[in-house]
């Protein structure tokens, strides 16, 4: 079965309890099945009845469970609203960003962050965010990672803001007019995941091993790995790359690295898989792409997004359970 990943829907808060919403219940009354956590091995299943509680202009109703704790949805969307000098302030980032070997570290950081925090607002005041699909909201949440790793020394702090700032640059695209809801290639990248899935493991860790930068051995396209492990897959165990004493220690690293880069990738989300396979797909070394995964969704927590998986495995428990407690603070998403 697929880990599938929620976010908490709690205004902002710290380490305490958090609860993303699973799926709404088809019963009269209405209510919803939410997973709440302190830490994502520790998640319960609750059925909980809708808040109900509805703002001023009473157009919008809370989203959230009764009882819940800080501020109510809508209060949180309202802080979101559509800003018209967003958009010209994430351009300037950018500009910013291109021309990073021309500004001092610090201005260069503090628009990585302009650019990152920025676009995840727009993508959410203009209610594109909800229409992504979930390999889409881990690119956005890696990018928002990202944007920290923009403050080591002058040479990479040029390489990884022009890096940011292409990924921000596609970002903005989604709410260009007409513009498909959701990044390329995900579903390119769910279908070579889907194959990767179906052959056997000594050749999927063959061929995510090979996706690498190596000194003897040539780097076979993703895609063109999958398809040679599903034509030969049933005929026995996975080749041993090129032969020659030259490819030896390359061949060697294929053969190691290969199984840890197969765990490490079913050990995410369904939706970071997916994300991560597309990375992988178009040139990112499959190593650094698993592991770049992993440390983003630790990142992300220092601005308030906190993360569960494995959701679909606990049972639900019913009735007027006790909400998830957190204290209150600045409402934002978390």
């Amino acid at each position: 079965m697929s880990r599938a990943s929620v976010a908490c829907e709690l205004a902002e808060h710290g380490t305490e309890r958090h609860a993303g919403l699973l799926r709404p219940l088809a019963r009269p009354e209405g209510g919803a099945v939410w997973a709440t956590w302190t830490t994502p091995a520790e998640i319960v299943c609750l059925a909980l009845n809708d808040c109900g509680k509805r703002g001023q202009s009473q157009e919008s109703s809370c989203g959230l469970f009764l009882e819940h704790p800080g501020s109510c949805s809508y209060e949180q969307e309202d802080a979101l609203k559509e800003d018209t000098t967003r958009a010209a302030r994430i351009d300037a980032a950018l500009a910013v960003l291109g021309g990073a070997d021309q500004h001092d570290a610090r201005i260069v950081q503090t628009a990585a962050h302009d650019a990152a925090l920025l676009t995840w607002d727009e993508l959410r005041a203009s209610r594109i965010w909800p229409q992504l699909p979930a390999c889409d909201h881990a690119a956005v949440y890696r990018l928002l990672a990202h944007a920290d790793s923009v403050h080591a020394t002058r040479a990479s702090i040029a390489s990884a803001a022009r890096d940011l700032a292409g990924d921000v640059l596609q970002i903005t695209h989604l709410w260009a007019p007409d513009a498909p809801q959701q990044l390329p290639h995900g579903d390119a990248a769910a279908d070579l995941l889907s194959a990767l899935a179906r052959i056997p493991a000594g050749w999927q860790s063959w061929a995510l091993g090979s996706q690498r930068k190596s000194r003897h051995l040539s780097r076979i396209p993703l895609n063109e790995a999958v398809e040679v492990a599903t034509r030969h897959g049933s005929e026995g165990p996975a080749p041993r790359s090129e032969s020659g004493w030259e490819a030896q220690r390359d061949r060697k690293e294929v053969e190691r690295l290969g199984p840890i880069i197969r765990e490490r990738l079913r050990g995410l989300p369904h939706g970071w898989q997916v994300d991560t396979v597309r990375r992988i797909a178009l040139g990112a070394d499959a190593l650094g792409a698993v592991a770049g995964a992993a440390r983003s969704m630790n990142v992300i927590r220092r601005y308030g997004l906190y993360l569960a998986w494995n959701t679909a495995g606990p049972s639900v428990q019913t009735g007027r359970s006790s909400a998830p407690s957190s204290r209150r603070r600045t409402p934002g998403a978390s």
